[in-house]
């Protein structure tokens, strides 16, 4: 009779080992995961950086306001998600707001984000291409193997890298603003 409690209190004890292992592995991971989104002028491969450059972010379906991020000098927008609700800096939405502007924000870890950009992005659209559009990303794909937009603006490249989405852009012209 020992010898079975031994083997079931090892049996628990691998058990016990193996869901730590998992929660150490992919779950501790996801509470300190940062996203940049980077801009890029597909004409030259300089960093769409100033007052007016930003990214306009929706994490999960939740929230229909989107999350203004303002780039930094090197046309780069931060996002930290994390799954600690108690972490999260942004306000909860309300009916008569718009886009909320937060730099550096952190937000509950969703599968998708959509982000959208004050630019025309440099890839293959055709004459029915708007700016307004809506670009869907996986969240899980970015973190592992990151995301570059084809460049048909010019000759930059880039290559993906974990946890990076690089977008080629070019700013409007004053007919893509009158159109819209």
């Amino acid at each position: 009779m020992a010898i079975y409690q031994n083997q079931s209190s090892l049996s628990f004890g691998i058990g016990k080992f193996l869901v730590l292992l998992f929660l150490i592995l992919y779950v501790v991971p996801l509470s300190a995961q940062e996203l940049a989104i980077r801009l890029v002028d597909g004409r030259n491969g300089r960093p769409m950086a100033g007052a007016a450059s930003y990214v306009n972010v929706w994490v999960g379906t939740e929230r229909k306001e989107a999350i203004g991020i303002p780039t930094d000098g090197n046309g780069v927008a931060r996002l930290q998600l994390t799954l600690d609700p108690g972490k999260v800096n942004i306000p909860n939405p309300s009916k008569d707001s718009g886009t909320i502007v937060v730099a550096n924000p952190v937000v509950e870890y969703n599968e998708s984000f959509r982000i959208n950009v004050p630019y025309a992005l440099c890839g293959s659209g055709g004459s029915n291409y708007s700016w307004l559009m809506l670009q869907h990303l996986s969240t899980k794909q970015i973190l592992e193997h990151g995301y570059v937009s084809p460049n048909t603006c010019g000759k930059s490249t880039a290559s993906p890298k974990p946890g990076q989405v690089i977008l080629f852009v070019r700013p409007l012209t004053w007919w893509e603003k009158f159109k819209q």
